[in-house]
């Protein structure tokens, strides 16, 4: 695993590429060369760019894309939205993933000239631009012949993983956020209704912990508010709700997070089917820190989790 990091002023920004070798002995099955486990990874963090890259001539630079070409597959998170402001529906949403994220469409190209192969598309700013910037992006995206997952016209495309074929195997790419906008989440399709466009989310609830006299504080506050202002919040038992938080009593202060079961579930599910024999599997999670978004702080299991499938 591999794992990149960016630390702006407002908002973190968590890249993780998670590689599950095969489940079965590809070396019994498949004496050709994409058994013989000879392959790399190069996982880079975010990629937000703003001008042509293939400009520089930099000895470090161009090393830094020598190792890239030179991976099996490379693997980036496309921060940055690639369309043109007139596209159709090409709108900005109420709300961006921090700021409106977008970039001139044959810029998508420049990643290819450095070697990326795989790109997610699930991040904090997938619908800046509504729907029809997702489309763009995902247009443009496919055109400078990048492979990627992340998002889709519903739930299920969003969720599904994209493959690259390459001489050393087939790398499945399965991306997801767990921060966003929530009307940014793909939805599920029926047979008598569309789905919804979105990202493939990986929802989370957060628990703080709290001594039990700190607890009692927040307790007398929450009532107080509740007659005097009509704040809404609730203590039940050992469990105090407040300002969209939630507080337990514990024996020291502590943070924890914990995956939605549903959307668990289903990415574990796609990773299980994504692993048949021959395929390695890479696994993107994009969490967000922003002040303008409900989730502010990443997800703890985000950094950790490695699913056994």
């Amino acid at each position: 695993m591999r794992r990149s990091a960016h630390q702006g002023a407002r908002r973190w920004v968590l890249g993780v590429g998670v590689l599950l070798l095969p489940l079965s002995d590809l070396g019994a099955q498949m004496p050709h060369r994409d058994g013989s486990g000879d392959i790399t990874f190069a996982l880079t963090g975010d990629a937000i760019i703003s001008r042509r890259l293939s400009v520089y001539e930099e000895p470090e630079f161009l090393e830094v894309r020598r190792l890239m070409q030179g991976a099996t597959a490379a693997f980036t998170n496309a921060e940055i939205l690639f369309l043109n402001y007139d596209e159709p529906d090409v709108i900005p949403s109420a709300q961006s993933g921090g700021t409106y994220m977008r970039a001139a469409p044959e810029l998508a190209k420049e990643l290819t000239w450095l070697g990326v192969d795989l790109v997610s598309v699930a991040n904090n700013h997938t619908m800046d631009y509504g729907v029809g910037g997702l489309r763009a992006n995902i247009r443009w995206i496919e055109a400078a012949g990048l492979v990627h997952a992340g998002a889709g016209e519903n739930l299920a495309e969003a969720r599904a993983p994209a493959y690259l074929e390459t001489p050393g195997g087939r790398v499945a790419l399965i991306s997801v956020a767990s921060t966003f906008a929530d009307f940014g989440r793909a939805g599920p399709q029926r047979k008598d209704m569309r789905g919804r466009p979105g990202l493939s989310p990986i929802r989370y609830r957060t628990v703080h912990y709290v001594t039990e006299a700190r607890f009692e504080q927040l307790a007398s506050i929450v009532n107080e508010l509740a007659s005097e202002l009509s704040i809404r919040g609730s203590v039940r038992g050992d469990e105090l709700r407040f300002l969209g938080e939630t507080f337990r009593k514990g024996d020291a202060p502590r943070t924890t997070t914990v995956p939605h079961e549903g959307d668990l579930e289903e990415i574990l599910a796609t990773i299980r089917d994504a692993g048949a024999p021959g395929s390695l599997i890479s696994r993107s999670v994009t969490a967000a820190r922003s002040a303008d978004l409900p989730n502010r702080l990443p997800a703890k299991f985000t950094a950790s989790v490695t699913p056994s499938v």
